[in-house]
């Protein structure tokens, strides 16, 4: 097997089709999105964050969450308030509905995270996720 793995194609096409899939399940069971549910977990551990903090957590430009943020206060899921150091900038934390959808949300994950993890041991595991940290890390120029 170690002839032609096609890691970039293989990690690309279980990247895609996870997410797709993931995508579907948090809007049938939760009725957001992949992204809104990333950004309440960023802001159960940032709360009161400036968008642009948000913006670097998700790896988003300011006009993408900008338009998350929208979308998310619309829903009642956020709560925004003026930065008091910088009248310009905003502040996001969790709404009482956000944290309640973030629970139910990291149930989802963490059964997904079990079927996935499903006819592999500990051991193969731990070699995946140090391969893919590896991957990380040599792409985002931060070496070890």
């Amino acid at each position: 097997m170690a002839q032609n793995r096609r890691m970039i194609y293989q990690i690309n096409l279980a990247r895609h089709t996870m997410m797709k899939a993931l995508d579907a399940g948090c809007l049938e069971q939760l009725g957001i999105t992949t992204t809104q549910l990333t950004a309440l977990m960023v802001l159960k551990e940032h709360e009161n964050c400036l968008m642009k903090e948000l913006a670097n957590a998700l790896m988003l430009d300011n006009s993408a969450v900008t338009g998350l943020a929208k979308r998310m206060l619309a829903n009642g899921l956020i709560e925004r308030s003026t930065c008091e150091t910088d009248s310009r900038a905003s502040r996001l934390s969790s709404s009482d509905k956000g944290k309640d959808v973030l629970k139910k949300g990291m149930t989802l994950l963490q059964d997904l995270n079990s079927e996935m993890d499903k006819g592999f041991s500990e051991r193969e595991l731990d070699t995946v996720a140090r391969y893919l940290q590896h991957v990380t890390q040599l792409f985002s120029g931060k070496k070890k």
